[in-house]
């Protein structure tokens, strides 16, 4: 096949057929549980970071939203009219009485 003309290249090709014959063989034994557990975590973590990336690349290319500016007498007539009630200070006490 590739260089099968010579004798140089039969003896490659039939190096280069045992050498994959041996990877072929010892690749392509079904894998364990733990290898495929192994490889799952591996695509989970591939995962959050590619999301991880866009998501972050995406804010930094976001537009800021427009600031709308009131006039400050627009600003307190929106505001509701909540009266303000002085609440009494409070009094340090005897940390025991909260213990009952």
């Amino acid at each position: 096949m590739l260089f099968s003309s010579s004798k140089l290249g039969q003896s490659v090709q039939i190096l280069a057929s045992g050498a994959l014959g041996q990877i072929g063989i010892n690749t392509f034994t079904p894998p364990t549980a733990g290898e495929i557990e192994s490889f799952v975590h591996i695509v989970v973590q591939v995962i959050v970071g590619v999301v991880t990336i866009y998501a972050t690349v995406r804010k930094m290319f976001q537009q800021p939203q427009a600031v709308v500016q009131l006039p400050a007498a627009v600003v307190v007539a929106a505001a509701p009219a909540v009266p303000v009630t002085e609440q009494p200070a409070a009094t340090p006490s005897d940390p025991a009485d909260g213990i009952r």
